[in-house]
């Protein structure tokens, strides 16, 4: 395909990053979604110092003019609805829960450190009809914004009309470690679905090529990525089992779930485990305690 157009978002997927940029796997790590109305990508320059000296006859005697150098993007998103765990993702504004337990809202706090984590912005566009690929099948325009950091709740008017939500002052970064991403995005050689067949440089603020892939479905609210562990080995902090997993929500998680400590006997002193909510747990030889251990 030696050019392409694209018309219409279809999808859009974040997913949770940490402050360095990785992929933050829990059992809230991404949401995917079509309520939205249009995602904004503003570039940012630094145009640098221009040197000009003129002689005594007033002629330019030296000029240079450095190139603007590109930042990064600062990222606008308007919603069409609110999904408040997707919110909150983007924001890392606390979410609202319900008396049976589901999000039926967020708050917005002064005090949340939007450097202490990031999201991963992904999006789908329609590519015209025209452009079906040879077997006849759908083609779509991927977008990927590896790492972006900051976001928060625009000016909001409650009027007689539809009340939409605004998400401004994100910013796209350096540092990203998306690598090839843990999702199927494109296709190998020989058509399977998979992940980026080049993995993305810590550089790279926007990746965007045409795809054969489809777009996830809607998800209902954040959704988890990777698998719970199904124990923890003792350390400082503790190393979880198998890799490549996500750690119990809390302790009372920990207790109640089939997650088991190596050793078995208590830890030493000063071993822990540090669970979904950021607190840290240790073995006592009998059961999982707050803290560390003793």
């Amino acid at each position: 395909m030696a050019n392409f157009s694209l018309v219409r978002g279809r999808r859009m997927r974040v997913t949770r990053l940490d402050a360095c940029g990785r992929v933050a796997l829990g059992p809230r790590s991404q949401v995917s979604t079509k309520g939205f109305i249009s995602v904004g990508l503003t570039a940012n320059t630094e145009e640098g110092e221009t040197i000009s000296v003129t002689n005594a006859a007033g002629e330019i005697c030296i000029l240079d003019e450095p190139a603007p150098k590109f930042t990064g993007w600062t990222v606008e998103v308007n919603f069409c609805g609110v999904d408040p765990e997707l919110f909150s993702l983007m924001s890392g504004q606390p979410i609202v829960f319900g008396a049976n337990g589901d999000a039926v809202g967020f708050r917005v706090n002064s005090s949340v450190d939007l450097n202490g984590q990031g999201f991963a912005l992904e999006l789908w566009s329609s590519v015209p009809v025209a452009a079906c690929d040879a077997s006849g099948g759908a083609s779509y325009g991927y977008f990927l914004i590896p790492f972006v950091q900051g976001g928060t709740l625009g000016d909001v008017t409650v009027e007689n009309g539809a009340i939409n939500f605004t998400l401004t002052g994100a910013r796209s970064k350096d540092g990203s470690e998306w690598g090839v991403g843990p999702y199927d995005v494109v296709r190998d050689d020989a058509g399977a679905a998979g992940p980026l067949l080049e993995p993305i440089d810590a550089n790279d603020h926007l990746h965007l090529e045409v795809t054969t892939v489809a777009p996830p479905e809607p998800s209902d609210g954040a959704v988890a990525l990777g698998t719970e562990a199904t124990g923890a080995t003792a350390g400082t902090p503790a190393t979880l089992t198998p890799d490549d997993t996500y750690p119990p929500d809390d302790l009372a998680d920990a207790r109640s779930g089939d997650f088991a400590a190596t050793p078995g006997t208590a830890w030493a002193t000063g071993q822990y485990v540090v669970l979904g909510d950021g607190t840290e747990a240790y073995w006592d030889g009998d059961s999982w305690e707050a803290g560390r251990a003793p």
